[in-house]
Protein backbone atom coordinates (compact mmCIF):
# COMPACT_ATOMS: atom_id res chain seq x y z
CA UNK A 1 0.00 0.00 0.00
CA UNK A 2 1.55 3.25 -0.62
CA UNK A 3 0.35 6.63 0.34
CA UNK A 4 1.42 10.22 -0.95
CA UNK A 5 1.47 12.87 2.13
CA UNK A 6 1.86 16.03 0.12
CA UNK A 7 2.75 18.16 3.89
CA UNK A 8 4.05 16.57 6.78
CA UNK A 9 1.25 18.70 8.58
CA UNK A 10 -1.38 16.82 6.29
CA UNK A 11 0.08 13.60 7.77
CA UNK A 12 -2.92 11.75 9.77
CA UNK A 13 -1.82 11.00 13.15
CA UNK A 14 -0.22 7.78 13.58
CA UNK A 15 -0.35 7.14 9.73
CA UNK A 16 3.53 6.07 9.93
CA UNK A 17 3.50 4.05 12.35
CA UNK A 18 5.26 0.65 11.38
CA UNK A 19 5.50 1.73 7.74
CA UNK A 20 8.41 3.56 5.75
CA UNK A 21 8.47 6.68 4.86
CA UNK A 22 10.60 8.31 1.73
CA UNK A 23 10.47 11.95 2.49
CA UNK A 24 11.60 14.30 -0.57
CA UNK A 25 12.71 17.92 -0.98
CA UNK A 26 13.16 18.09 -4.69
CA UNK A 27 14.83 21.38 -4.55
CA UNK A 28 16.54 21.33 -2.75
CA UNK A 29 17.26 18.82 0.67
CA UNK A 30 16.88 15.74 -0.10
CA UNK A 31 18.81 16.32 -3.93
CA UNK A 32 21.40 17.83 -1.92
CA UNK A 33 21.58 14.90 0.87
CA UNK A 34 22.27 12.19 -2.08
CA UNK A 35 25.02 14.73 -3.73
CA UNK A 36 26.83 14.77 -0.08
CA UNK A 37 26.71 10.92 0.45
CA UNK A 38 27.22 10.35 -2.98
CA UNK A 39 30.20 12.51 -3.05
CA UNK A 40 31.90 11.35 0.66
CA UNK A 41 30.42 12.49 3.64
CA UNK A 42 30.58 9.70 5.97
CA UNK A 43 27.02 10.63 7.20
CA UNK A 44 24.28 13.76 7.46
CA UNK A 45 22.95 14.79 10.79
CA UNK A 46 19.52 16.16 10.30
CA UNK A 47 18.51 19.48 12.31
CA UNK A 48 15.21 20.94 13.10
CA UNK A 49 16.90 24.36 13.76
CA UNK A 50 19.98 26.69 13.22
CA UNK A 51 21.34 26.36 16.84
CA UNK A 52 20.79 22.95 17.01
CA UNK A 53 22.80 22.37 14.10
CA UNK A 54 25.74 24.72 15.53
CA UNK A 55 25.39 22.36 18.77
CA UNK A 56 25.78 19.13 17.03
CA UNK A 57 28.41 20.17 14.66
CA UNK A 58 30.76 21.52 18.01
CA UNK A 59 30.36 18.35 19.55
CA UNK A 60 31.90 16.72 16.79
CA UNK A 61 35.81 15.79 16.51
CA UNK A 62 37.76 18.47 15.00
CA UNK A 63 37.34 19.11 11.43
CA UNK A 64 35.11 16.31 10.93
CA UNK A 65 31.57 18.01 10.79
CA UNK A 66 30.84 19.80 8.20
CA UNK A 67 27.52 22.93 8.31
CA UNK A 68 25.03 23.30 5.51
CA UNK A 69 21.80 24.48 5.38
CA UNK A 70 19.44 27.32 4.37
CA UNK A 71 16.95 29.26 5.84
CA UNK A 72 14.30 30.96 2.95
CA UNK A 73 16.56 29.49 0.30
CA UNK A 74 19.63 31.22 1.68
CA UNK A 75 22.92 29.98 2.91
CA UNK A 76 23.12 30.61 6.14
CA UNK A 77 25.61 32.99 8.07
CA UNK A 78 28.59 31.09 9.22
CA UNK A 79 27.85 27.83 7.60
CA UNK A 80 30.53 25.94 5.59
CA UNK A 81 28.12 25.42 2.50
CA UNK A 82 24.62 26.27 1.63
CA UNK A 83 21.88 23.36 -0.17
CA UNK A 84 23.03 23.47 -3.13
CA UNK A 85 23.92 19.90 -4.25
CA UNK A 86 26.84 20.83 -6.71
CA UNK A 87 28.75 22.32 -3.63
CA UNK A 88 28.96 18.88 -2.19
CA UNK A 89 32.12 18.04 -3.71
CA UNK A 90 34.29 15.21 -3.06
CA UNK A 91 36.95 17.56 -1.78
CA UNK A 92 33.97 19.39 0.56
CA UNK A 93 32.56 16.03 1.74
CA UNK A 94 35.29 13.37 1.90
CA UNK A 95 35.82 12.19 4.98
CA UNK A 96 32.76 14.46 7.23
CA UNK A 97 29.83 14.38 8.69
CA UNK A 98 27.23 16.63 7.49
CA UNK A 99 25.11 18.77 9.46
CA UNK A 100 22.05 20.00 8.50
CA UNK A 101 19.04 22.11 8.78
CA UNK A 102 16.64 23.81 6.25
CA UNK A 103 13.56 25.35 6.39
CA UNK A 104 11.89 22.32 4.99
CA UNK A 105 13.42 19.09 4.13
CA UNK A 106 15.13 18.33 7.50
CA UNK A 107 12.06 19.23 9.17
CA UNK A 108 10.07 17.12 7.52
CA UNK A 109 12.45 14.07 7.91
CA UNK A 110 11.92 14.74 11.56
CA UNK A 111 8.16 14.95 11.25
CA UNK A 112 8.54 11.26 9.88
CA UNK A 113 10.52 9.38 12.19
CA UNK A 114 7.17 7.24 13.56
CA UNK A 115 7.81 5.26 10.63
CA UNK A 116 9.72 2.26 10.83
CA UNK A 117 11.73 3.03 8.10
CA UNK A 118 12.94 6.55 6.76
CA UNK A 119 14.25 7.04 3.19
CA UNK A 120 14.83 10.04 1.32
CA UNK A 121 14.01 9.99 -2.32
CA UNK A 122 14.94 12.61 -4.81
CA UNK A 123 15.15 12.27 -8.22
CA UNK A 124 19.00 11.28 -8.85
CA UNK A 125 18.55 8.78 -6.60
CA UNK A 126 14.93 7.60 -7.79
CA UNK A 127 15.98 3.98 -9.67
CA UNK A 128 18.06 2.93 -6.57
CA UNK A 129 14.79 4.02 -4.22
CA UNK A 130 12.33 1.95 -5.98
CA UNK A 131 14.78 -1.12 -6.00
CA UNK A 132 14.92 -0.58 -1.97
CA UNK A 133 11.12 -0.82 -2.06
CA UNK A 134 9.99 -3.36 -4.46
CA UNK A 135 9.57 -6.37 -2.29
CA UNK A 136 8.41 -3.93 0.75
CA UNK A 137 5.75 -5.55 2.63
CA UNK A 138 5.11 -2.89 5.32
CA UNK A 139 3.04 0.84 4.10
CA UNK A 140 5.12 2.82 2.11
CA UNK A 141 4.59 6.61 2.72
CA UNK A 142 5.76 9.33 0.14
CA UNK A 143 6.21 12.54 2.83
CA UNK A 144 6.32 15.67 0.50
CA UNK A 145 8.08 18.55 2.54
CA UNK A 146 6.77 21.31 0.43
CA UNK A 147 7.65 25.11 0.67
CA UNK A 148 7.20 26.89 4.06
CA UNK A 149 3.70 25.22 4.77
CA UNK A 150 2.51 24.95 0.95
CA UNK A 151 2.35 22.32 -1.50
CA UNK A 152 5.01 22.04 -3.87
CA UNK A 153 4.81 21.11 -7.30
CA UNK A 154 8.30 19.70 -7.81
CA UNK A 155 7.40 17.39 -4.63
CA UNK A 156 4.13 15.93 -5.89
CA UNK A 157 5.68 15.43 -9.26
CA UNK A 158 8.13 12.92 -7.96
CA UNK A 159 6.02 11.36 -5.27
CA UNK A 160 3.86 10.52 -8.61
CA UNK A 161 6.18 9.21 -10.28
CA UNK A 162 6.92 6.87 -7.10
CA UNK A 163 3.71 6.00 -7.11
CA UNK A 164 3.22 5.42 -10.57
CA UNK A 165 5.98 2.91 -10.28
CA UNK A 166 4.62 1.27 -7.20
CA UNK A 167 1.03 0.81 -9.29
CA UNK A 168 3.47 -0.81 -12.37
CA UNK A 169 4.83 -3.40 -9.90
CA UNK A 170 1.45 -3.80 -8.61
CA UNK A 171 0.80 -2.02 -5.32
CA UNK A 172 -1.57 -0.39 -4.13
CA UNK A 173 -2.75 3.74 -4.12
CA UNK A 174 -3.34 4.01 -0.40
CA UNK A 175 -4.66 7.37 -0.84
CA UNK A 176 -6.67 10.11 -2.79
CA UNK A 177 -3.29 12.30 -3.11
CA UNK A 178 -1.44 9.46 -3.97
CA UNK A 179 -3.73 9.05 -7.34
CA UNK A 180 -3.60 13.05 -7.98
CA UNK A 181 -0.24 12.90 -7.51
CA UNK A 182 -0.15 9.61 -10.25
CA UNK A 183 -1.80 11.66 -12.53
CA UNK A 184 0.42 14.29 -12.44
CA UNK A 185 3.56 12.35 -13.23
CA UNK A 186 1.39 10.67 -15.78
CA UNK A 187 0.75 13.90 -17.85
CA UNK A 188 4.41 14.43 -18.16
CA UNK A 189 6.30 11.07 -18.15
CA UNK A 190 6.24 9.94 -21.35
CA UNK A 191 8.39 13.70 -22.08
CA UNK A 192 10.81 12.55 -19.58
CA UNK A 193 11.70 9.15 -20.40
CA UNK A 194 11.87 9.77 -23.86
CA UNK A 195 14.67 12.24 -23.07
CA UNK A 196 16.04 9.75 -20.76
CA UNK A 197 15.96 7.24 -24.67
CA UNK A 198 16.77 9.35 -26.96
CA UNK A 199 18.79 12.09 -25.44
CA UNK A 200 17.93 16.23 -26.75
CA UNK A 201 18.21 18.29 -29.63
CA UNK A 202 21.22 21.12 -29.57
CA UNK A 203 20.03 23.59 -27.91
CA UNK A 204 17.41 21.91 -26.17
CA UNK A 205 16.48 22.09 -22.30
CA UNK A 206 15.52 19.01 -20.74
CA UNK A 207 11.68 18.33 -19.89
CA UNK A 208 12.19 17.73 -16.92
CA UNK A 209 14.42 21.24 -15.32
CA UNK A 210 11.14 22.99 -17.52
CA UNK A 211 8.62 21.02 -15.39
CA UNK A 212 10.69 21.95 -11.96
CA UNK A 213 10.78 25.55 -13.28
CA UNK A 214 6.97 25.63 -13.80
CA UNK A 215 6.55 25.31 -9.73
CA UNK A 216 6.76 28.15 -7.41
CA UNK A 217 10.22 26.46 -5.48
CA UNK A 218 11.50 26.01 -8.70
CA UNK A 219 10.94 29.92 -9.78
CA UNK A 220 12.33 31.08 -6.38
CA UNK A 221 15.63 29.41 -6.44
CA UNK A 222 15.72 30.71 -9.78
CA UNK A 223 15.10 34.15 -8.43
CA UNK A 224 17.62 33.33 -6.82
CA UNK A 225 20.31 32.76 -9.02
CA UNK A 226 20.71 29.23 -8.47
CA UNK A 227 19.42 27.60 -11.59
CA UNK A 228 21.98 25.08 -12.05
CA UNK A 229 20.23 23.60 -8.62
CA UNK A 230 17.15 22.61 -10.66
CA UNK A 231 19.48 21.12 -13.62
CA UNK A 232 21.04 18.99 -10.68
CA UNK A 233 17.45 18.44 -9.10
CA UNK A 234 16.30 17.31 -12.53
CA UNK A 235 19.09 15.00 -13.23
CA UNK A 236 16.95 11.39 -12.99
CA UNK A 237 18.78 8.42 -11.87
CA UNK A 238 22.19 10.15 -11.77
CA UNK A 239 25.03 7.36 -11.65
CA UNK A 240 27.21 8.57 -9.43
CA UNK A 241 23.71 9.11 -7.33
CA UNK A 242 22.90 5.31 -7.35
CA UNK A 243 22.83 4.91 -3.89
CA UNK A 244 19.74 4.57 -0.86
CA UNK A 245 19.56 6.78 1.49
CA UNK A 246 18.15 5.61 5.07
CA UNK A 247 18.00 7.23 8.51
CA UNK A 248 19.73 5.27 11.26
CA UNK A 249 18.93 5.90 14.98
CA UNK A 250 20.64 6.36 18.08
CA UNK A 251 22.24 8.56 16.72
CA UNK A 252 20.35 9.90 14.47
CA UNK A 253 21.67 10.28 11.17
CA UNK A 254 21.42 9.67 7.28
CA UNK A 255 23.69 7.00 5.93
CA UNK A 256 23.51 5.56 2.38
CA UNK A 257 24.32 2.09 1.24
CA UNK A 258 24.46 0.54 -3.08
Amino acid sequence: MVSVHLLPSLIPSGALRGGVAVVIDVLRASTTIVHALAHGCTAVIPCGEIDEARRVAAGLPRGSALLGGERHGVPIEGFDLGNSPGEYTAEACRGRTLVMTTTNGTRALLASLEAETVLVGSFVNFAATVQRLIHEERPVHLVCAGTEGAVSYEDALLAGAFAGRFVDLEHELGNDEAEIARGLWERVQENVWSHEDHGLRPGEEPPLVRYLKRGAGGRRVIELGLADDVEAAATLNRPDCHLVVELARDPLRLLASD
